[in-house]
């Protein structure tokens, strides 16, 4: 079986790639940005293989981040790696924030994953989380793991992939609440006011 893995992650102000083969990182990238996640992560990918003298055809798997994060860079990574994994006839693996941050954590402790605003999810998985301020985190009752940088969570979304093996199903989007959009009722069309 193919044991190189391609992992990334666009939840954040950033885009993190990886070339694993098996467990062994190859190489690994985080380039920060505000935007343009989504004209840059097909092209990190390619310079990733590159780097490794490696084609799309020898990915054996790919792991993406799942979320909770940015609404937007969600949807970018799950997309690439639904569509890459259907090209590549390849298997996709999810990986949460809330198991990347957890990886190597024994089970009484929680997630604290910063949201916006100076607020968190908080929980042990995307179910059980819950939307608090600063003020409500209890660290005398609870022991929280905080979101680690970049290249951790990025190694643990990468062995958390390799884990999954045979658990594989089709990644989808970790949103805890819905995005904060709303309408721009100032430009509609004075036949739809």
């Amino acid at each position: 079986m193919n044991q190189n893995v391609i992992v990334f992650d666009t939840s954040d102000q950033y885009i993190a790639v990886a070339l694993y083969r098996g467990k062994q990182e190859i190489k690994a990238t985080i380039e920060f940005m505000n935007r343009g996640q989504a004209e840059r992560l097909m092209s990190s990918l390619n310079e990733l293989l590159e780097y490794s003298s490696l084609n799309w055809s020898d990915v054996g798997k790919i792991g993406v981040c799942t979320g909770p994060g940015n609404f937007t860079g969600i949807r970018i990574s799950v997309s690439a790696a639904r569509g890459l994994a259907l090209g590549l006839k390849v298997p996709a693996v999810g990986v949460n924030s809330f198991e990347a941050t957890l990886y190597g954590y024994g089970d009484q402790n929680l997630a604290l994953l910063p949201a916006n605003k100076g607020f968190y999810y908080v929980g042990s998985n995307p179910k059980n989380a819950k939307f608090i301020s600063e003020e409500e985190i209890d660290v005398k009752n609870g022991k929280y793991i905080r979101k680690p940088t970049p290249e951790v969570h990025l190694k643990n979304i990468a062995l958390l992939t390799q884990e999954k093996a045979t658990e594989v199903s089709r990644p989808s989007p970790c949103y805890i609440k819905p995005a904060d959009a709303s309408p721009n009722i100032d430009n509609v069309p004075n036949l739809l006011k």
